[in-house]
């Protein structure tokens, strides 16, 4: 588990002030802040190496933690896609990384979903 503060003006996205990233299945959950750390600390290379950094790790995090209701959290994700494309990064290809990373077992079917949401955002 990789555990994060989120911050304020992402708070709105997700399941609480701070949340973890399960680094084996890609579950996000609400954590408890005393044990979360600030986004720059946080190492998100840990889930796959192409994962973004800091702020943008964030961002990509919720965004996988919403993909397993994708027709409900369509809004919010085509947001956060929007925001880490102009922050230089490109969602469609991390989640391309994590649907190849053989180590990952993750609760959706990563590849399905982001062919889903690459439709969706057409």
């Amino acid at each position: 588990m990789t555990a994060f503060e989120v911050p304020e003006d992402l708070r709105e996205y997700a399941p609480g002030d701070a949340a973890t990233i399960c680094t084996q299945c890609l579950a996000v959950s609400a954590a408890d802040p005393a044990n979360a750390q600030a986004a720059e600390e946080v190492r998100f290379e840990d889930v796959v190496e192409s994962f973004p950094s800091g702020t943008a790790g964030v961002r990509m995090a919720l965004v996988v933690g919403m993909l397993s209701s994708l027709a409900l959290n369509r809004s919010n994700i085509e947001t956060l896609v929007e925001d880490l494309a102009a922050d230089g990064v490109d969602a469609m290809l991390v989640l391309e990384h994590l649907e190849s990373e053989s180590s990952l077992q993750p609760r959706v079917a990563i590849g399905r979903r982001r062919h889903q949401l690459e439709q969706l955002m057409e």
